[in-house]
């Protein structure tokens, strides 16, 4: 095995890059791109991370050579928040939780669920209809989340959560941010210090835990019913026989519920964000979903038809991959585009950095929804991967695209959105990637004349 080191930046002995990680994570991640081509090692603090972005490269580490790359140090902010459950797991446990969840993202039973998706995206239409008329600026970013904690709850738990939004959203606002662990003295005090940030943290973390626990003991009482945590009251753990106690359970649908609503109401942001500033791409949009669904509402069987909205969803994926960044901690030693990566260190794939990479991707600050029509897509895996890639491939890809789909189509044939005059949308890597201030956006029916 080599014993290269890879290129990467100098100085910072001490620190590294660790505070421009923390100032501007985003803004590292892209210029290490830039500079030093697929694989780049920098010091992020004591941590020692090799940033992987050539499609090659990072097939190597999600296809060819899983098993040296786990969850590691960057995940444990994530069990403040979803527990131990799928996301934050590795092995067996894994699998076994995998397997739980899997029949419920299986294409026909998605599809099935397309009308509840549709009634929740007719609340949120019917939620605008105020501001439209009166031609007011409204921040969509909230009003997203909650449509896709709507759907999320309401296909997979049986129950909508929408009816706790009021304490829901101020406990994800907080744990965006108080998962990445990025080195604020806040977060790396002992537990029992009693600073404002654990007060914070510990009223955020019983609200949520409240809330799943009311999911669970309201499944209990409806009996054997067809849904995520009634499967999970069933299962049995396959090397002990036994059933998941409360614990385990609740990790799961924290994990479903922050990993599942949060990045999908982030995508839909995006996917309005990118319509309102691109005109041309909006009129070829709309004439589509006129010309295939005349006025009615969609369905999951007209979505093959209506090829040029599927361009622009996957469009504003590659420019705005909602997992910006998930990291891996390496096993063994091993040796990645003919660089040694030393084991116990963490290697960065980041979906962020790929999909703006000029050597992949023409253009690659452009919204050009043409290049994924039927005609120029291409087939190379591992160089577009808004939903991950190998085993640990996103289990609720299907239901993002789907929501994502019929959403923007019911808002565009709808509602004009328009980004209010003077704001400028600025991204920013939390655990998704999230408008910084928000996306106030001018809200006007469509005149169809």
């Amino acid at each position: 095995m080599t014993d290269r080191r890879a290129p990467g930046p100098d100085g910072g002995h001490l620190i590294g890059a660790l505070s421009r990680f923390k100032s501007n994570s985003l803004g590292l991640i892209s210029d290490l791109q830039r500079r030093f081509g697929g694989i780049a090692r920098v010091k992020l603090g004591p941590y020692l991370v090799h940033q992987v972005t050539e499609p090659d490269l990072i097939k190597h580490v999600l296809q060819d050579n899983p098993g040296n790359y786990r969850r590691g140090r960057f995940y444990r902010g994530f069990n403040l928040f979803m527990g131990h459950g799928m996301l934050t797991t590795d092995g067996a446990e894994w699998q076994a939780r995998r397997q739980v969840a899997q029949p419920f993202f299986q294409r026909a039973r998605l599809e099935s669920a397309a009308p509840v998706i549709t009634e929740c995206v007719q609340d949120l239409l019917d939620r605008w209809e105020g501001p439209a008329e009166r031609g007011e600026v409204v921040d969509v970013v909230d009003d997203l989340m909650w449509l896709s904690m709507g759907v999320l709850s309401r296909v997979l738990f049986g129950v909508d959560l929408r009816e706790r939004a009021d304490e829901l959203l101020p406990v994800v606002r907080f744990a965006i941010k108080a998962m990445i662990i990025t080195g604020k003295v806040e977060q790396m005090l002992p537990r029992w210090v009693p600073t404002r940030y654990r007060r914070d943290l510990n009223r955020h973390q019983a609200v949520l835990n409240r809330v799943m626990d009311d999911v669970i003991a309201r499944q209990r009482a409806a009996g054997d019913e067809d849904n995520l945590v009634a499967a999970l009251l069933r299962a049995e753990h396959p090397e002990t026989g036994r059933r998941w106690d409360d614990r385990a359970i609740r990790a799961e649908l924290k994990t479903h519920f922050m990993a599942g609503h949060e990045t999908t109401g982030c995508a839909l942001a995006w996917t309005l964000y990118a319509l309102a500033q691109h005109v041309d791409v909006r009129r070829r949009l709309t004439a589509e979903l006129d010309e295939v669904l005349a006025g009615r509402t969609p369905t999951a069987e007209d979505l093959p038809k209506l090829t040029y909205l599927r361009q622009v969803v996957d469009e504003s994926l590659r420019m705005y991959p909602p997992i910006w960044v998930f990291p891996r901690d390496t096993v063994d030693d091993d040796e990645i585009g003919g660089y040694h990566v030393p084991a116990g260190t963490t290697v960065l794939i980041s979906p962020h950095a790929a999909h703006h990479n000029a050597e992949v991707w023409e253009s690659p600050e452009a919204f050009d929804p043409e290049r994924f029509c039927p005609a120029s897509r291409s087939t190379e895996r591992y160089r577009y991967l808004p939903f991950g890639g190998g085993a640990r491939h996103c289990v609720g890809h299907r239901l993002a695209l789907l929501e994502l789909q019929l959403t923007v189509a019911m808002v565009a044939q709808r509602y004009r959105l328009d980004l209010a005059p003077g704001h400028q949308v600025v991204p920013t890597g939390l655990v998704s990637l999230r408008p910084k201030k928000g996306v106030p956006m001018r809200i006007a029916p469509v005149d169809r004349g």
